[in-house]
């Protein structure tokens, strides 16, 4: 992470994508998001000398790359029932 934050004409985030090529799973808000977070958290995390929440805060992310990456959807772009529906089994 220390390297993406060399100055340089690309973004932050852009930079990120070094060290943490599955970023590219992640839609652009989500990406801007974790280079939030991920600051946000080091910094809390240096001035207590502390990084546990720090390698959780990265394997959060990356679980969520990961389920990106194998087709799961969002909630909130799922449809919802309002009510419950009947379906056969599948197996039979």
């Amino acid at each position: 992470m220390a390297t993406s934050l060399a100055p340089g004409e690309e973004s932050f985030t852009f930079r990120l994508l070094g060290p943490f090529p599955w970023l590219g799973f992640l839609p652009g808000e989500q990406r801007e998001a974790f280079a939030a977070e991920i600051v946000e958290v080091a910094r809390a995390c240096a001035a207590i000398s502390s990084f546990d929440r720090l390698f959780i805060v990265h394997a959060a992310w990356k679980a969520t790359a990961e389920a990106v990456a194998a087709g799961h959807t969002h909630d909130d772009q799922l449809d919802w029932l309002d009510e419950p529906a009947t379906v056969e089994d599948p197996r039979g």
